[in-house]
């Protein structure tokens, strides 16, 4: 990945205690206002600066639901290898495995529906 020219957050003090820690990543709606305005998997704004506020935000949640497809992904792979090698009280649950294909399909969807330009 590029490396970042700004830091994920503003840094007032380099060192942030407990009891005085930066605002906006100390509070459940700091980090969730993060979020919202465009932190993508690795904790970091979009790197592009030269792209609209609504495109980086895209870009990010993009980035997101890439990383979330990947993992729930890796986990049905290891849930096929455990049905064709394990014994049948060691698989997952017929409702895991199908809720693991519909997260895949749901975060596919969003990538699809952000990834048009604007």
């Amino acid at each position: 990945m590029t490396t970042r020219k700004k830091p994920p957050f503003h840094v007032v003090d380099p060192i942030n205690g407990d009891t005085e820690p930066a605002d906006d990543i100390s509070t459940f709606q700091g980090c969730l206002t993060r979020i919202r305005d465009g932190e993508g998997s690795d904790g970091m704004l979009w790197p592009e600066e030269n792209l609209s506020d609504g495109r980086r935000q895209s870009l990010a949640r993009i980035d997101r639901a890439a990383v979330g497809i990947l993992t729930a992904v890796e986990m049905l792979h290891a849930a096929n290898r455990c049905a064709t090698m394990a014994t049948p009280r060691r698989h997952l649950d017929e409702g895991v495995v199908e809720g693991l294909f519909f997260a895949c399909r749901e975060l596919a969807e969003l990538v699809c529906r952000e990834v048009r330009p604007v």
